[in-house]
């Protein structure tokens, strides 16, 4: 079985690093993570499934919707068709997802798919890693390279009360079962009748996605053909729009996922400011703050630096002087000048790095102060109105 490429890209950078290198210590973990047996979860729409003994694979425990990326495979057992929601998610990745009525004895996927998951979720942990090493950004996300395209041809079921019916649907794959992305309802020369309404709204009911050749009854959700237009450009249409009936509102979910992502938005500017400081980046530190929506504050001052540069030159300068004047005024006045220059010099150089380092710490310490983004302010606060 030939190495991924992105695996090959990713060990030579890991071993590339330094010894101690963060960045290098975390990729080699989920190389190390992502090199190993098979990592195989099963599980229904509500809980999770133990794997057969006979599977040689390393079972992990889920629950739907595993997004975990701790799994490489996820055997989804569920003997009915797929709600429209559960079908999005098997088509967003990045584990694959394997749907069986019931557990076989032997693992219902192929060994040569796990280099292509894997492949998507090391993609995805370089990624995670360049947010948590800013300075190793660049790098990492040049490693990753372009993000993985999961592709799939769309399922579609066409119904119609003529048995004999037949519709072309170039580059879409006609099924005759359930697990289908939309439903093609082709009307009778006539128009739908009474008799169809309940076939059109269990179809839509099913798939979430009905497209229609003809208007729908009132109450039925759904896309028309436009007349003279192709049954296919509708289908598709269809297919980039979100399934119906759309889940219920969560508010307390929503809240609980808007607090989580606060607090890693808090753990990443955390990780940055501290990048920031160790670096003195005093450009980027006014930066960021401009994009927070804080006053500019008043750049690090360097008088006071200066003016014991200046003194400890002269104080050095007219030492070396006397020291050597002995040798020549020409000489001697050579001696102090060079001396003056190197101690004031130095002198000036680590006061400046002094007071851009206390500037810049000070900085991100107002800066970790700052009030939440006002999107999330706004979040909260219309989560908190559907709650009461």
């Amino acid at each position: 079985m030939r190495t991924p490429e992105i695996f090959i890209r990713a060990a030579d950078w890991a071993h590339a690093r330094d010894f101690g290198c963060p960045a290098g210590i975390g990729l080699r973990r989920v190389l190390l993570e992502l090199t190993g047996p098979p990592r195989v979860g099963a599980c229904t729409l509500h809980a999770p499934v133990p794997l057969p003994a006979s599977w040689q694979v390393r079972e992990v425990v889920v629950s739907w919707p595993a997004t975990s990326p701790g799994v490489d495979i996820v055997v989804l057992v569920h003997p009915d068709p797929l709600p429209a929601a559960a079908r999005s998610r098997i088509a967003l990745g990045l584990q694959e997802v394997i749907v069986v009525r019931q557990l076989p004895e032997e693992p219902p996927f192929p060994a040569g798919l796990l280099p292509a998951v894997r492949s998507r979720l090391l993609h995805g942990e370089i990624r995670a890693l360049a947010a948590r090493h800013p300075r190793l950004a660049d790098e990492l996300l040049a490693l990753a390279g372009p993000a993985p395209t999961i592709t799939r041809t769309p399922r579609v079921a066409v119904i119609s009360p003529d048995p004999d019916t037949r519709v072309e649907l170039p580059g879409i794959d006609i099924a005759d079962d359930a697990h289908v992305d939309a439903v093609l309802a082709v009307a009778p020369p006539g128009g739908w009748t009474t008799a169809d309404h309940p076939t059109l709204a269990d179809a839509a009911r099913r798939a979430g996605r009905l497209v229609s050749t003809a208007p729908l009854p009132a109450g039925i959700p759904g896309t028309l053909v436009p007349p003279g237009r192709p049954p296919v450009e509708a289908v598709r249409h269809a297919l980039t729009l979100p399934a119906d009936p759309l889940p219920d509102a969560r508010p307390g979910t929503w809240l609980r996922a808007a607090e989580q992502l606060e607090r890693r938005r808090r753990v990443l500017l955390d990780t940055h400011l501290t990048d920031l400081v160790t670096r003195r980046a005093v450009g980027e530190l006014a930066q960021l703050a401009h994009e927070q929506g804080l006053p500019p504050s008043s750049p690090p001052r360097l008088r006071e630096q200066l003016g014991q540069a200046l003194l400890m030159a002269f104080v050095v300068g007219l030492a070396a002087c006397r020291a050597v004047w002995a040798a020549g005024p020409l000489a001697a006045a050579t001696a102090g000048m060079l001396a003056a220059l190197a101690a004031g010099g130095l002198r000036w150089w680590r006061g400046r790095r002094e007071a851009q380092s206390r500037w810049a710490a000070e900085e991100a310490a107002r800066l970790r102060r700052a009030p939440e983004h006002a999107p999330a302010v706004w979040l909260r606060r219309t989560l908190a109105k559907e709650l009461t």
